[in-house]
């Protein structure tokens, strides 16, 4: 062998070497991005699956209070028929007769209160509270499912990317950058609600 070959050839090694550098340091830099917008999903994640047991909870503890805003109406409802049967009874007079008119005066306003309140405590103010908080429920269910594949799809991506570094496999690599941009993608539409993903 002359030394002209062993130079050329030096030289196609250290060019080899280069690239796989090359490849290597594209790799790393994309397992790192992809780790990034990884844990920025993270973080959107746990802050909506917060969000959707909050909601939940409200959404619940709202419509009982609702029920029970009922549960005292229909007993406040009861006790005024009984007031208003009394009153139609035979030798009911004077004094008696003014109790049971102002008692069931009470009743009356109390039922209407059940139903409106000014501080938002009535039936209607409930109930359309209780159907608020379910649209907010509904939009963190929609947020959840897509940071759920966007987050299995930026783990597999990363994995992907790594056993591309090992084993220098460049279609891994590309697998792997698919795949980072449609969990990006999908990690966009966790945030802003593009489009609907079965839940």
């Amino acid at each position: 062998m002359e030394i002209e070959e062993i130079a050329e050839t030096i030289a196609e090694h250290e060019a080899e070497e280069k690239v796989e550098d090359g490849f290597r340091r594209r790799a790393a830099l994309l397992i790192s991005v992809l780790a990034m917008i990884l844990a920025i999903t993270t973080l959107g994640s746990n802050k909506t699956t917060k969000e959707l047991i909050a909601t939940s909870i409200a959404v619940s503890d709202s419509w009982a209070y609702y029920q029970a805003k009922g549960i005292r109406q229909n007993a406040t409802n009861l006790a005024l028929d009984q007031v208003e049967a009394l009153l139609v009874a035979p030798g009911v007079t004077g004094e008696f007769r003014q109790v049971l008119e102002g008692r069931g005066q009470r009743y009356r306003e109390a039922i209407k209160h059940y139903d409106s309140e000014a501080d938002g405590s009535g039936r209607k103010e409930l109930a359309a509270k209780a159907r608020e908080l379910e649209h907010e429920r509904a939009q963190a269910e929609r947020r959840e499912a897509s940071f759920s594949f966007d987050e299995a799809l930026l783990q597999i991506a990363i994995v992907l990317a790594s056993a591309a570094v090992t084993t220098g496999a460049r279609f891994l690599i590309k697998g792997a950058a698919f795949l980072g941009v449609i969990g990006f993608l999908l990690s966009l539409n966790a945030y802003f609600l593009i489009i609907d993903l079965p839940v």
